[in-house]
C-alpha cells in the first residue's frame, strides 16, 4: 500500500500533466476558426490554471494533513464534480444556437468528468488510510 504522501504526490503530479496539456490543446483550440473547438478551448485554459494551482499546492504544500482530511476533500470534490459535468450539460442543452457556448459546456464536462475519475480514484485510494489511521487510535 502507498504511503499518504506518495498517493497525495501522485494526485498533485496528475493533476499537473493534465493541467498542462489542457493549456496547451486550450490553446490551439481556442485559436481555431470553430466557434465549438473556441468554447472547449477557452474551458480547457481556465481549468488547466485553477487545476495548475491546485496541482502546485498538492505538491508543495508544507503542513501535512491527515489522511482523513485528504479522503473528506476528495470526496466532496467528486460531487462538486458531478455538479460541473450538469452546469455544462445545461449550457449544451439551453444554449440553442451558440455554438461557442455550446464548446463552453462540452468543455465544463470533458473538465469535469477527468475530475470526478481523478478524485474518485485517489478518494478510494487514500479510504484504507484513513481506516488504518482509525484502527490505531
Amino acid at each position: 500500500m502507498k504511503t499518504k504522501l506518495e498517493l497525495s504526490r501522485g494526485l498533485g503530479k496528475t493533476l499537473l500533466v493534465w493541467s498542462l496539456g489542457s493549456f496547451i490543446v486550450g490553446l490551439i483550440l481556442f485559436f481555431t476558426t470553430f466557434p465549438i473547438a473556441q468554447g472547449i478551448g477557452l474551458q480547457a485554459i481556465l481549468w488547466a490554471v485553477i487545476d495548475g494551482v491546485v496541482a502546485s499546492y498538492t505538491l508543495f504544500r508544507q503542513k501535512d494533513e491527515p489522511a482523513s482530511k485528504l479522503a473528506r476533500i476528495l470526496k466532496i470534490n467528486t460531487g462538486l464534480d458531478i455538479i460541473y459535468q450538469v452546469v455544462g450539460v445545461l449550457l449544451v442543452v439551453f444554449a440553442g444556437q451558440n455554438k461557442f457556448i455550446v464548446g463552453n459546456g462540452l468543455g465544463i464536462i470533458v473538465q469535469g468528468a477527468f475530475l470526478f475519475f481523478l478524485d474518485l480514484s485517489y478518494y478510494r485510494k487514500f479510504k484504507p488510510l484513513v481506516l488504518e489511521q482509525v484502527s490505531s487510535d
